[in-house]
């Protein structure tokens, strides 16, 4: 319900539905995929290694994958593609087994993302190092390689 408090200007009723969830989950997407740029923003401007910025978020949030420990590298690669989409990116592939999978993803970030935070793409890819830690912490390799627009992100159990 929308009333009016003043000649022309509305008031909510904050009792009412105000946003749809995909009105959520979309701003929700922005959100999380410029919070991770901005990372790389601030390790820029500090004149750090974006590469170490990245593995410095991948450490900070390896022990929340600890549930993924012994469930295979196809769950922890669906699990980074999940966060890849939870950015903006596309699913274009996922695969694999408990012991080697590989999911590719595309289209994140997009040349806006890019040129808002005055990164190239090579700067931006410094990101898909963040699985280097989590991969470790599971007892898996981690590799990733760009082709075009996808990237792919690899994860293999180590041998034992």
């Amino acid at each position: 319900m929308v009333a009016q408090d003043a000649p022309g200007r509305s008031v909510m009723d904050a009792r009412q539905e105000t946003f749809t969830a995909e009105e959520i989950c979309e701003q929700a997407k922005g959100n999380a995929g410029n919070a991770i740029l901005l990372v790389l923003v601030a390790a820029r401007e500090r004149g750090e290694s974006l590469e170490e910025a990245a593995r410095f978020v991948g450490r900070i949030f390896a022990p929340s994958w600890d549930e993924g420990r012994g469930k295979g590298a196809l769950v922890v690669a669906r699990s980074a593609a999940l966060n890849a989409v939870t950015c903006g990116a596309q699913l274009r592939r996922l695969d694999g087994d408990t012991r080697r999978a590989e999911a590719t993803i595309a289209g994140w970030p997009s040349e806006q993302d890019l040129a808002y935070f005055n990164l190239t793409q090579e700067e931006a890819d410094a990101l898909n190092g963040l699985y280097g830690p989590i991969a470790e912490r599971l007892g898996l390799r981690y590799a990733w390689r760009r082709a075009g627009d996808e990237v792919t992100m690899a994860f293999e159990a180590m041998e034992s």
